[in-house]
């Protein structure tokens, strides 16, 4: 470790997404560059979040797939389950892409603290290892990544056994017979989809009116349909009140319609998953003294992610909504390119692709058709489905799903595209790149797309605004 008189032009603490992607740019650049991560470099992303839950996810699809491959003259006889492999494999990847960065790090001459960094003054982070400071080092700008945390509410007995958060299920190697999920976005829709293919019974307890209520109505009502169809219990509409651990769990729950005679309900399963939310993760980092500026929970930036103290940067999800990896790249790259004296290009969240990873797929960017009425613009709506894709036929995947562009009437300006089908999340960037470009509806329906694709149904939903406007 360097001595307590290293000075850096760079000092980041967090060891996530935006940490290492802002340190090993900022390297490129040629600043020396301080990486501080108390656990491993990659953060929640690698470790406890994006990765791990994709890995298990593409597992559980392909069992999925294969439970119904007769479809495609395919005898799979004797089929069966090895959840620890499904972890094995987990764990390979994850390693594997974790040695990856470090060599990245190294590769480019960052030098890596594995401590917690506490910063004590505008130009100086204090280096704490099992509570004792271990080394000091000064920085000409230190840049705040510390990332967030899954939200747990203090009502709530949480335990790590029978009622787990997405950090504690991850690590967990035994199929649940009976799951209660308690939240509807992407992280507990992600985890329903993959208990509920390995068989366990999962009941999604959502407060607002519809799962994914970030996502367009119709995908969100879509994705509800979905998920009953398959078997999930979904209760929308509903608070968790209580939670009793009695050998499993017991939870009380309150539909908005709540029944006059005040009957309690309570509903059963082996486990409780936790998936209402992250919160960000400030806890000791010294941010207290310094009187930096919130924007409600999430620190306060301007267009170069500066907070109201000068000298001291943050990006990631400690910046605010949405809390994706790639947007917290995104804010690294750029701000490292700034720090170096190169031009930037200040990032347009409303053009952040989204992805969950359901069966299917839901990916989308831009305004819903609530948000876009709601701004007063007079929009045209394109739709195409997939179950008149020839990929989509081809694969076997095309009995649900379909495209939806939102456009501004007057000049074909894309306002927002939702997408539920196979593999949409792949080809959302062309719609970033077509915003990026001020692209119009008409360049999308003027592009070639290669045939047979999945993308095509892209180019036809474009064409339904082209060809068929809605008077």
């Amino acid at each position: 470790m360097p001595v307590s008189n290293s000075t850096f032009d760079l000092a980041i603490i967090g060891g996530g997404p935006a940490g290492y992607v802002a340190a090993i740019k900022a390297a490129q650049y040629g600043l020396k560059t301080a990486l501080v991560e108390k656990e491993k470099v990659g953060g929640t992303c690698l470790h406890q979040g994006c990765i791990p839950t994709k890995t298990l996810l593409y597992s559980a699809e392909l069992y999925r797939k294969c439970a119904n491959a007769t479809e495609f003259g395919i005898i799979a006889n004797g089929l069966n389950i090895n959840y620890p492999q499904f972890h094995r494999r987990k764990e390979y990847i994850v390693k594997r892409l974790f040695q990856g960065v470090q060599f990245l790090l190294k590769k480019n001459g960052v030098e890596v603290f594995g401590a917690e960094g506490h910063i004590a003054s505008p130009q100086e982070v204090l280096l704490f290892r099992d509570k004792t400071e271990i080394n000091r080092i000064k920085a000409k700008n230190i840049v705040l990544a510390t990332g967030s945390v899954p939200l747990i509410h203090e009502t709530i007995p949480y335990d790590k056994k029978y009622i787990l958060t997405s950090d504690d299920i991850l690590i967990r190697e035994e199929i649940p017979k009976s799951m209660i999920i308690v939240g509807g976005g992407a992280v507990g829709i992600e985890f329903a989809c993959l208990f509920n293919a390995l068989g366990t019974k999962v009941t999604v307890v959502e407060f607002l009116e519809c799962v994914l209520p970030s996502e367009d109505r119709e995908i969100s009502e879509s994705t509800k349909k979905l998920l009953i169809r398959g078997g999930v219990d979904v209760l929308t509409h509903t608070s968790l009140e209580k939670v009793e651990i009695e050998n499993g769990v017991k939870a009380e729950i309150k539909r908005e319609k709540e029944d006059a005679s005040g009957k309690k309900e309570f509903i059963n399963a082996e486990l409780l998953l936790l998936a209402m939310g992250r919160t960000p993760k400030l806890d000791n980092s010294g941010i207290k003294d310094l009187g930096l500026h919130f924007d409600g929970k999430y620190l306060q930036t301007n267009e170069v992610m500066e907070t109201s103290q000068s000298g001291i940067y943050a990006i990631g999800d400690i910046t605010g909504p949405p809390l994706l990896a790639h947007k917290a790249m995104n804010e690294g790259l750029m701000l490292a390119a700034h720090l170096a004296g190169k031009e930037t290009q200040v990032a347009n969240r409303k053009n952040i692709p989204r992805v969950v990873y359901s069966f299917p797929q839901v990916a989308s960017i831009g305004l819903t058709q609530k948000e876009a009425e709601g701004m007063g613009y007079k929009v045209k709506i394109g739709k195409f489905p997939f179950s008149a894709n020839s990929m989509a036929i081809i694969e076997g995947e095309s009995s649900d799903g379909f495209v939806k562009i939102i456009t501004e009437e007057k000049y074909g300006e894309v306002l927002g595209v939702h997408a539920m089908g196979p593999h949409v999340g792949e080809w959302m960037w062309g719609v970033s790149l077509n915003t990026l470009l001020e692209g119009t509806i008409q360049e999308i329906s003027n592009t070639i797309f290669p045939h047979p694709t999945l993308s095509e149904a892209l180019f036809e939903a474009a064409h339904s605004i082209i060809d068929k406007p809605r008077e």
